[in-house]
């Protein structure tokens, strides 16, 4: 079985974001997020959990990213409500499913962008998948 150690996998943040965002979950006794380089931008998002490196073609793309690793649904909840508070950029959360681990980063990226505007363009706020 792998290892299911906790991250918290952030995509796109600037340096001195993710500094903010380390002393953020310091604050909280929760351990520093883990940066997804653009070049592991196209790996396995179980690689990039495993802390794979690739020298692969770089992602680009300018929206910020959350993803919750191995987190219990509580401490989910606590930390979307906790950076809220901390005028940090708002990113699109998502929860590392055993599904979605073995999606390349981009194409889930992919995905999460086509779902918020999705989301965000019904004004009814209904889920329907």
């Amino acid at each position: 079985m792998g290892e299911a150690q906790s991250r918290l996998l952030v995509w796109n943040y600037s340096a001195a974001e993710k500094t903010r965002l380390d002393e953020i979950l310091k604050e909280i006794g929760a351990p520093p997020a883990v940066a997804i380089a653009p070049e592991q931008g196209r790996l396995k998002v179980g690689d990039i959990v495993q802390g794979r490196s690739s020298d692969g073609e770089p992602l680009t793309s300018e929206e910020r990213v959350i993803l919750f690793h191995e987190i219990p649904h509580k401490g989910i909840l606590f930390l979307i409500d906790y950076f809220k508070q901390t005028g940090l950029p708002r990113p699109i959360y998502a929860v590392v499913t055993e599904h979605s681990i073995q999606w390349p980063f981009n194409e889930l990226l992919e995905h999460l962008i086509e779902e918020r505007d999705r989301m965000e363009g019904d004004p009814a706020g209904s889920n329907e998948d």
